[in-house]
């Protein structure tokens, strides 16, 4: 088995990493090329309870099927195994098998937000231009996020509000640092950032400072029990309370350039 390098994990995180990382070399280390780890585990700010452990595993192409996926054999041997780890402080564990021949339009790791645990990196590292080019476009398709999770609040039943906030947070984080990414025009030093650090960036007087800072701290009243109605409905309402003024923010930019 190959050696981890686990000094840049949060402490919190690391015999999680390690435990899931050792499942996927078990089971893939004849095509592996490298293993890296990106996210709060990562760069810190991490919410007990909400956030999870993102890794990435880059494959030689023989690895994978027609359908681009490792072999389903494979896949629930891996799921078995990592059924034996518990995540916590963590939600849960996010793997994902990468070929060593990225996709049309792939935009690689972000240089200062990711940490390789083993091996090296196949692919090009995303350049500034690609990080604000993505930030564009991901910002024009706001108002379907606005639309998405006030539809959501009219279903009920098998988790599905707790799905919301946690689907909202995946949704909302990215968008700040997009956002960020296009004001600072600095997009790899603000992808490096943790949660908090990126929110102190905003003008603190302004509606999106207020909007972020108030999701921020929603999160932390419904993590990590996540049980509360109240707290989970208030979380999304803060989310799409800061989705309108990132769409304001966005629509201001467009006129001034």
């Amino acid at each position: 088995m190959r050696e981890l390098d686990l000094s840049c994990v949060v402490p919190a995180a690391r015999p999680i990493v390690e435990a899931a990382a050792n499942v996927y070399l078990r089971h893939t280390e004849q095509w592996l090329i490298g293993l890296l780890i990106h996210g709060s585990a990562f760069k810190g700010g991490f919410i007990p309870g909400c956030s999870d452990i993102d890794l990435q595993i880059y494959l030689q192409s023989e690895a994978f099927t027609r359908y681009g996926q490792l072999p389903l054999e494979i896949c629930s041997a891996i799921q078995r195994d990592l059924s034996h780890i518990d995540p916590s402080p963590f939600q849960y564990i996010q793997g994902y098998a990468l070929s060593s021949q990225p996709r049309s339009q792939y935009v690689g790791p972000i240089p200062g937000a990711y940490h390789m645990l083993t091996g090296h990196l196949p692919v090009p590292e995303a350049s500034e231009a690609d990080v604000q080019r993505s930030a564009r476009k991901k910002l024009a398709s706001i108002d379907e996020h606005i639309a998405h999770y006030c539809r959501g609040l009219l279903e009920h039943g098998s988790g599905k509000l707790e799905r919301q906030v946690r689907f909202l947070c995946t949704d909302l984080w990215p968008t700040l640092y997009q956002l960020l990414a296009i004001q600072e025009q600095d997009g790899l030093r603000i992808w490096g950032l943790p949660k908090p650090a990126a929110i102190a960036l905003l003008r603190q007087e302004s509606q999106l400072s207020q909007t972020a800072s108030t999701f921020y701290q929603a999160l932390h009243r419904y993590y990590p029990q996540a049980t509360s109605i109240e707290d989970a409905i208030h979380v999304i309402e803060a989310g799409i309370a800061f989705f309108e003024q990132a769409r304001l923010w966005w629509l201001e930019y467009n006129l001034c350039v």
